[in-house]
């Protein structure tokens, strides 16, 4: 099992390099109506290294429902994982709702499941309508 420190020095090695060369992956997303996005990616060379390195038993692309993540007690966070070929560079999949603000990451999964994140992007689809139900106290109901 590595340190704290060693997996800090780890990040910090890549980081650097990845500035020092100024080679980053990208994610692009594309909203083609009727609950359908595309997402397209292209991977640096150094992120390619770390990928074949790794020896990642994937590439997927993760969705994250993030409408109401500024009330953290109605705060939603649902969340699809893709995978993808590594022979592709682009994926077109269905959303669950038309409406509220996804974020979206590509990465992969090490070979002992830890997820690594090359790309990411946010895709505002316009406000949803949320429904307001009345909540009771515990007792509420109980009062004349």
């Amino acid at each position: 099992m590595k340190t704290h420190l060693e997996l800090y020095f780890k990040e910090f090695f890549w980081g650097q390099l990845r500035k020092i060369t100024n080679n980053i992956s990208h994610l692009t997303v594309e909203y083609l109506g009727n609950t359908n996005i595309k997402c397209i990616w292209q991977i640096s060379r150094l992120d390619n290294f770390k990928i074949k390195f790794s020896s990642s038993y994937f590439l997927a692309i993760r969705l994250f429902d993030i409408t109401n993540n500024r009330n953290k007690n109605e705060a939603t966070c649902i969340m699809k994982e893709i995978q993808v070929s590594h022979s592709q560079n682009s994926f077109t999949f269905q959303i669950p709702v038309e409406r509220g603000v996804y974020y979206l990451e590509f990465g992969y999964r090490k070979p002992n499941g830890e997820w690594r994140k090359l790309a990411f992007q946010d895709l505002n689809l316009g406000y949803r309508i949320t429904r307001i139900l009345n909540s009771f106290y515990q007792d509420e109901w109980f009062l004349p």
